[in-house]
Order: C-alpha cells, then structure tokens, then sequence
C-alpha cells in the first residue's frame, strides 16, 4: 500500500496531508457517482459542510472521514493512498476473499520452507 507521506516542514505537512485527503474523497466521490448532497445524506452532515471541505474550508475530523468511507463504500485508508500509485478499491467481500487467499498461500509456504529447513 502507497501512503502518502510529505518531508516538509511540519506546518506544511498538515496543510498538505489534508488537501491530499479532501482531493482524493472529492475524487472517488465523483467515481462513484456520488453528488455532495448524496454523500452529505449518507453520511448525515449537511451538503454545505461537504461543499466546504472541497473547497477546503472544513477539515474533516477521523470520524467524519469514516462515515464517509462507509457510506462510498471503501476503506478509510484509500483517502490516504495516492491515486497514482494505489491498485484499485476491490469491493469488501472481493478484499476479504483476497486476504484469506494470501493468509492461505503463506501458511502453505511457511509449512513448505519449514519441511525444507528440518528434512536437511
């Protein structure tokens, strides 16, 4: 996972660690076919507090960034990913099905390099 990190100054940092958080729901926002008053409605805040924080007038608080997410139907962290180097969003059940293939695969990897080391 690519997350985006700044070597600023620490006064920059934040300025920019929001604007980059703002852009990129503003974005899958608009990927999803989402108008600020749907995403205000699913997330039960007001439309102008939505078309404020893409003006980057209002800051969105971790929780509001939560109840955004949910309500696109992504994870939180893909606010913090950049777009250009960040693989697709798969849907929930898709992302877990992968996880557990990958947990599966390493197991069998893990029993295999396990047999190898103690069969010497």
């Amino acid at each position: 996972m690519s997350i985006y990190f700044l070597f600023y100054s620490n006064n920059n940092i934040k300025m920019d660690l929001e604007r980059f958080v703002i852009d990129n729901i503003k974005r899958i926002r608009k990927d999803k076919g989402f108008s600020q008053e749907k995403l205000a409605e699913a997330c039960n805040t007001a439309t102008s507090y939505i078309g404020l924080m893409e003006i980057y007038k209002n800051v969105p608080k971790l929780s509001t960034i939560e109840r955004i997410a949910k309500a696109l139907g992504v994870s939180p962290l893909i606010f913090f990913q950049d777009k250009n180097n960040a693989a697709e969003q798969l849907p929930p059940e898709q992302e877990i099905e992968l996880q557990n293939k990958k947990r599966a695969i390493l197991q069998f990897l893990e029993k295999e390099i396990d047999n190898i080391l103690h069969n010497r």
